[in-house]
């Protein structure tokens, strides 16, 4: 199927029918008295009466369908036809080629010809009796009829029959006979042709045609032709993404037409049944084994200059490409242009990165190794990017590159890489730069270097990479700095004894050799201890005294960066008392917001996050979370995202959000297995247990209770949050003296560790509300009261106070309910909102006001279910709040609500009424406007009349027996 050579097959037939012809025929008379002579014609003018065509162009570009298209137009002109194909594996057969141009002339013409090679000493010279015999050959053959000699790939033609074809055109040339040569010519880039061979095409005189690729026009062209040979569907080439198909193909083959067969045929079931693809063809199996076939007929290099071009990549200029396949930069430049010119490559690069591993993959595996290796050499020599020479190293096959400048190449690459978020790519190069360096200390740098990015990538794996470092840190072979670094790992993983040891010997170095730097990092440890780890600091402390005084605190971390600023700064949140927090928040958020999330800096992060969490600023706290966790995300980084989710789900507890949290928690322990977590399987395992039970799930919540955790994590900050949450399902499920235990131990251990704060927990609220369910009422005021009496925020605060409204007599309850239902409004904590409304509910029905009492629960049961504490609400809905009959007032009761006359009911107006029925129900004023389609300035407004009008003060008297609907309100 030829395209876009409709002007060459013209060119072609007319000169054959005519160049055949002797001297003096007819057609040459016409040409001599058109033109005076032959020398003013142009070299592809079909009228030339040169005797010899040819046909060239780049490999695949049609030439042997063009020759074999014109001998099938000339067929019956009369033309007697010698043809002869040639190959590369045949060039060293003497007279091959005129062996095949005369196996069928021996009709009449004489017996075998006597083809006697070069004689020794005549300088390859072919004997004067064959040239002549070969000659008078087919002179006997012309004196018959004109003959056409037609070879396909003239440039792998022996030389003997190439001597024998020149003296036999020369001759013709000469005589007049009726004897022409039609040759296609290839590419035979970085081979050197015969002379012979170029003397013979420099004497052509006829129409020299080289074919080029095809036009995007062209393959337009073929795509419709293919689809009116049925190969194709018709609707493929007419539809109107076929133009865009077609460009595609050009882009992909360079116009090569071969190649445009290939990557159609490859496609051809799809193409059958899509009527024409939105989106690029790929590379398959047709299109790479025929882009192969291509790059061998370029020429003895092709196949040796493109192995080293897929290796060197982005870095393959040519002198490099030189150096690297041991070749003249000559030819390195002709097989280039020649791949180029053929559609495989776009200047020096691949066209498609499947052929460039295809064509790595024709390299055997001794020879790709010390290709890899010689790249490498090269590219390190002339100054390429680390990349480009890890990518050559990271291929070298068996065995290690013995380079001194190895290790070091493969650590700059490895950084460059994670910069582009490529940390498997890091990991490799590390691993290698460890077995390639010398050095000791280098090779432990490297595995620390190696352990970091492993917990990013891969977390599950990374206690097996710090068993080597935890052996140098035991035998003293670890330098300080590393040392140091290990510490928290090993502490991470539940080995404190490993973690004293590796401090201890930090320690002893500083002694040694006092280092500022290393010291500030001993500094940021004591804090890490402080912070998480309180047994070992205490454990350590004739080793490393106080952490810092209390008067310096906050000069000294504000000087400091990083990690040892985040820990101080969460230290300080945890053990200096509510008064500094708001400095020690503000330095934390500054440090959020100059710090990106990378190896070094997801402690920082997470220690920041924390201590605005323990601080009670839980709405910076979530942004600046939800924040890092679509960064982690985007980085592909599992062991960041899973931390961070388990915080998360705790801050999602403290707003009430039950299956926010449980969906969390659940991930963070997806992302991460049990045995990664270490000792820090307390955060997302006890925010799982407090959602859970929370929502009224105690059976999934007992089983959480019951997976066993590290021991060592009851010895850490982990271990207080565990121990709360347990003793929330304990309380939850009836077992309060193990609560009361549970609450009692978290009180201890933070008042032993410098860390009693109710942000961590506050396990004074628990400890009430377990006295309590217990029966023991003035404990459980003196622990509620001295709550109150502590540094804590609203949410704490709330539910402190509805714990002591629990322990006061029924009057004194809805005060102290109103305040904790006020507290926990503003905080936004949904759950213990709707404990604290269930709670009020409940007293205003002993206190025998149903009507107030069923606002309340109603409201908290639409709260809870909200929330999606499950349990709560579906008792609020089976068990109606506790009446009683209306009790005698007693001395100093509140006095009871106002109840709104009917007739100022009736004085309200319909919209009034409906803000009021939504409002008593429980909406705020916010839910109310999006209900109604109003401000929430005009709900306000409503409320106000609505309160003068029925004459209460407040939004807890409005009546709940409005004749509206309220669930179909809107």
């Amino acid at each position: 199927m030829l395209v876009e050579r409709d002007e060459q097959i013209g060119k072609l037939t007319s000169w054959v029918s005519g160049a055949a012809r002797p001297h003096g025929s007819t057609h040459g008379s016409t040409h001599g008295s058109r033109n005076g002579s032959g020398q003013g014609t142009a070299p592809d003018d079909p009228s030339r009466p040169g005797r010899t065509a040819v046909i060239s162009g780049p490999v695949a570009s049609g030439k042997t369908a063009l020759l074999h298209r014109v001998l099938e137009r000339t067929a019956d002109s009369g033309i007697r036809l010698l043809s002869a194909v040639t190959s590369a594996a045949e060039q060293d057969i003497p007279f091959g080629v005129v062996e095949e141009l005369l196996r069928d002339t021996r009709d009449g013409a004489g017996g075998p010809l006597a083809l006697h090679g070069p004689r020794p000493g005549t300088d390859g010279l072919i004997p004067a009796e064959t040239l002549v015999a070969f000659h008078a050959r087919l002179a006997g053959l012309a004196a018959r009829g004109p003959v056409l000699i037609a070879i396909d790939d003239v440039q792998y033609a022996d030389p003997q029959s190439l001597h024998c074809l020149l003296y036999a055109v020369s001759r013709a040339r000469t005589a007049g006979a009726g004897l022409a040569l039609l040759v296609t010519h290839g590419p035979d880039a970085g081979t050197s042709p015969p002379r012979v061979l170029e003397e013979l095409l420099r004497q052509a005189e006829g129409p020299r045609l080289r074919l080029g690729p095809l036009s995007p026009r062209g393959v337009e062209e073929l795509l419709a032709r293919r689809a009116d040979d049925a190969a194709l569907p018709a609707a493929t080439a007419a539809h109107p993404r076929g133009g865009r198909l077609a460009a595609s193909l050009h882009t992909a083959t360079g116009g090569n037409p071969l190649l445009v067969h290939s990557i159609l045929d490859d496609h051809l079931p799809r193409l059958r049944t899509v009527e024409a693809p939105d989106g690029p063809l790929h590379p398959g199996e047709q299109f790479l084994q025929n882009a192969l076939i291509c790059i061998h007929r370029t020429g003895a290099d092709g196949l040796r200059v493109a192995q080293g071009l897929a290796l060197l990549g982005d870095e393959g200029r040519i002198p490099l490409l030189a150096r690297l396949v041991d070749a003249e930069e000559s030819t390195v430049e002709q097989v280039v242009a020649a791949l180029d010119d053929t559609g495989i490559l776009q200047g020096t690069r691949f066209r498609h990165d499947a052929v460039r591993t295809a064509v790595l993959e024709t390299l055997a595996d001794d020879g790709v190794a010390l290709l890899r290796r010689r790249a490498a050499r090269l590219l390190y020599g002339a100054g390429a990017a680390p990349m480009a020479v890890a990518t050559l190293l990271l291929g070298h096959g068996p065995g290690v590159p013995d380079e001194e400048w190895v290790p070091a190449v493969l650590s700059d690459a490895a950084h460059t890489a994670l910069a582009s978020q490529q940390v498997g790519f890091a990991v490799r190069c590390l691993r290698l730069a460890e077995q390639c360096s010398r050095d000791e200390r280098e090779r432990l740098q490297l595995r620390a270097s190696t352990a970091k990015f492993i917990w990013r990538v891969n977390p599950s794996a990374w206690a097996h990479e710090l068993h080597p470092l935890n052996v140098a840190s035991h035998n003293g072979t670890l330098p300080i700095s590393e040392s140091l670094r290990l510490v928290g790992d090993l502490l991470w993983n539940g080995w404190i004894d490993d973690a004293a040891t590796a401090i201890q010997h930090a320690v002893e170095g500083l002694r040694d050799t006092p280092d500022p730097t290393l010291a500030a990092e001993l500094r940021g440890v004591q804090a890490v201890l402080a912070s998480t780890y309180p047994t070992l600091l205490e454990r350590m402390d004739g080793v490393l005294g106080p952490v810092w005084d209390s008067a310096d605190r906050p000069a000294a971390a504000a000087a400091e960066d990083g990690v040892i600023a985040a820990t101080g700064i969460l230290h300080g949140v945890l053990s200096a008392g509510s008064g500094a927090d708001e400095e020690f928040t503000e330095r934390a958020e500054r440090i959020l917001a100059g710090t990106r999330l990378t190896e070094e800096s997801h402690v920082t992060v997470r220690a920041c996050l924390l201590a605005l969490m323990y601080a009670d600023r839980l709405g910076p706290a979530a942004l600046w979370t939800d924040r890092l966790l679509e960064e982690a995300a985007e980085r592909s980084a599992p062991g960041w995202t899973a931390v961070m989710q388990a915080m998360r789900a705790h801050m999602a507890l403290r707003r009430g959000e039950l299956a926010g949290a449980r969906h969390l928690a659940e991930q963070a322990l997806e992302q991460l297995p049990p045995h990664g977590w270490g000792v820090g399987i307390g955060m997302p395992l006890s925010a799982l247990i407090e959602a859970r039970t929370a929502m009224g799930d105690h059976e999934a919540a007992a089983a959480l209770v019951d997976h066993p955790v590290p021991e060592q994590m009851l010895m850490t900050r982990y271990g207080i949050h565990y121990l709360y949450a347990r003793g929330r399902h304990q309380l939850a499920t009836g077992r309060h003296h193990a609560a009361l235990t549970d609450f009692m131990l978290c009180g201890k251990l933070m008042h032993d560790w410098d860390m009693d704060r109710p942000g961590l927990v506050p396990w004074r609220v628990g400890v009430a509300e377990a006295s309590l369910a217990l029966g023991n009422r003035d404990q459980a005021e003196r622990y509620a009261r001295e709550q109150l009496a502590e540094p804590a925020g609203p949410r704490v605060r709330g539910m402190a106070l509805r714990i002591l409204a629990g322990a006061r007599q029924p009057a004194e309850r809805p005060a102290l309910l109103d305040r904790a239902v006020a507290l926990l409004q503003d905080e936004g904590d949904s759950h213990e909102l709707a404990r604290a409304l269930t709670d009020l509910g409940a007293a205003y029905g002993l206190l025998g006001d149903p009507a107030q009492g069923k606002t309340c629960t109603r409201r908290a049961w639409r709260i809870a279910e909200g929330c999606g504490a499950r349990g709560l609400s579906s008792r609020l809905q089976s068990d109606p709040p506790p009446q009683s009959a209306p009790p005698q007032p007693e001395p100093g009761a509140a006095p009871s609500p106002v109840r709104p006359r009917s007739s100022a009911v009736s004085n309200l107006t319909d919209a009034e009424r409906r803000v009021a029925a939504l409002a008593a129900h429980g909406y705020t004023n916010r839910e109310i406007s999006a209900k109604l389609f109003i401000t929430v300035s005009t709900v306000e407004q409503h409320l106000t009349r609505v309160y003068r009008k029925i004459n209460i003060t407040r939004r807890q008297d409005l009546p709940v027996s409005w004749d509206i609907d309220v669930a179909h309100t809107a």
